[in-house]
Order: C-alpha cells, then sequence, then structure tokens
C-alpha cells in the first residue's frame, strides 16, 4: 500500500517532495530507484522535518505507536492520516489523547491487492475506489478537508462516516470474504486442490492476503466479524437443510436470490 500511495502521490502532486519510511534501507533504495519517493530514512525523527501531510501504512495493531510517535517530532500543526482496514478502536484511542503537535484524522481506501512488497506496487491503484474517512468528534474542519482533498486529486471517492459504521461495513464486504476464503481453503482436501480452475482460485485469491496485516484487523474488529461469521453460518446451515431435502425447487429459489443479489452489483 505505501508504495503505491507513493507512486501515486508523486503523479498526481508533481509538486510535492515525497520522503518515505521503512524498518529496511534496502526497501528504501528500491522506493527512490522506482521513483515511489524522493528520499527515504529507516528513522521516524529525521522524516518529518518539514513535513505537513504524514499517511501511515502499517498494521492497524502498529498504527497508534505510530501517531504517538510522530506527535513527539511532527512539525506544529502537521496533517495525519492513515490507510487502516479497521477504524473504531483507533479513533477511540486517538480521542483519549492530547496531541501537542498534530492533527489526526483517520482514512482507510477501499483499495489493495494480496500481493505484497514494492515490486508491486501500482500509481492506479486508488483511482475510482471509495474512500472512508473517519473524523474525531473534535477534528478541525482544515483537517477534515485537508484530508478529503488529498484524496479526491488521487481520484477516489470519499465518503464520511463514523468509525463505528466503517467497521461494520468493512466487517461485511472485506472481511467476512477473507475469513470465509480462509476457512475453505481450510476445507478443501491437498488431494483435490491441484484441480483448482478459475472459479476455486477467483473465489480463494484473497486468502493469500498477508497474515501479520489480517490477524490484526479480525482482532480489531472482532466483534462485527463474529456477528457476521454467526450470520454466514445460520446461511450456510439453511443451505445444508435444502440439500438435505433433496428438493431441486427451493434449492433453486436460494441460489436465484443469490444470483440476483450479485448481478445488481454489476
Amino acid at each position: 500500500m505505501g508504495g503505491s500511495l507513493g507512486a501515486s502521490i508523486r503523479r498526481r502532486f508533481p509538486s510535492v517532495r515525497v520522503i518515505g519510511v521503512s524498518q529496511t534501507s534496502r526497501k528504501i533504495a528500491l522506493a527512490k530507484r522506482k521513483k515511489f519517493i524522493h528520499d527515504g530514512f529507516t528513522q521516524l525523527k529525521p522524516a518529518l522535518r518539514g513535513a505537513q501531510f504524514i499517511v501511515i501504512c502499517s498494521p492497524v495493531n502498529t498504527i497508534p505507536h505510530f501517531i504517538a510517535q510522530i506527535d513527539r517530532y511532527a512539525e506544529p500543526g502537521a496533517i495525519v492520516t492513515d490507510v487502516g482496514s479497521t477504524k473504531a478502536e483507533i479513533v477511540r484511542w486517538a480521542a483519549r489523547r492530547r496531541f501537542k503537535r498534530i492533527q489526526f484524522v483517520g482514512s482507510h481506501p477501499l483499495a489493495g491487492s494480496h500481493l505484497k512488497g514494492l515490486n508491486h506496487a501500482q500509481a492506479d491503484l486508488f483511482e475510482g475506489a471509495l474512500v472512508f474517512v473517519t473524523p474525531l468528534r473534535n477534528s478541525s474542519q482544515t483537517a477534515v478537508r485537508a484530508v478529503s482533498s488529498f484524496w479526491k486529486k488521487l481520484r477516489t471517492h470519499v465518503q464520511m462516516t463514523s468509525p463505528e459504521k466503517h467497521d461494520q461495513i468493512v466487517s461485511q464486504i472485506s472481511h467476512l470474504p477473507h475469513a470465509i476464503a480462509s476457512v475453505l481453503m481450510h476445507s478443501v482436501s491437498s488431494k483435490a486442490l491441484p484441480y483448482g480452475a478459475s472459479g476455486f482460485l477467483d473465489t480463494t485469491r484473497i486468502a493469500q492476503g498477508d497474515p501479520a496485516l489480517w490477524a490484526p484487523i479480525f482482532l480489531t474488529n472482532q466483534k462485527n466479524l463474529l456477528s457476521d461469521l454467526r450470520g454466514f453460518t445460520k446461511a450456510l446451515h439453511q443451505l445444508v437443510h435444502l440439500l438435505q431435502g433433496k428438493s431441486k425447487r427451493p434449492l433453486s429459489n436460494f441460489l436465484k436470490r443469490a444470483s440476483s443479489k450479485r448481478q445488481k452489483l454489476g
């Protein structure tokens, strides 16, 4: 995500200087070589010198730590946002803080891939994507407008929502599908796997996602995901019941309703 964001910023904000932060100098060198960033550091403090707008691209469980560190070293008035896939826990944490230097406004672009690493970065990854912006109750309108404007200039569609509503939505359309794809991979025998074709590969593609990213996502949205998994289990039991009944019409109606619902998405 960070590599794609850097590449996109350089394309849409040609006059802006893009600075990257990574744990390894190797990744910084690669990002510079690919022209995703102008310069980079392995430490936050030198990277934040003069920075006015900061985006955190890290696993959701690390975001509060980085916000706190940025507040120590950032220029006064710097605006900070993130790309985390869950928002309520982060925003609740931020609401309890009294930041000394920064203004934080959460955001989440619904874009990405199961592929990771700078070699898979895409400058057009965010174009046409929906971005949720989840301000704090006391967020300054200046900061909210700046974060919204930033994403809009990357050719995204911005929608304001509460952190709680955001987490309810993404649980159903992102976290639940990933959980189901993972369960499906555990359910298929090793003997059958070599024969998986396009349908199976499409259905399970997202199970390849980085566990270091997805385990914290599941845990920080635990309540919503558990509720949605119960709903999925109920629908699955309904399908089992229909199969046991051996009647074609009810089973056909079940599949027809699902097909119609999916077709409406385009």
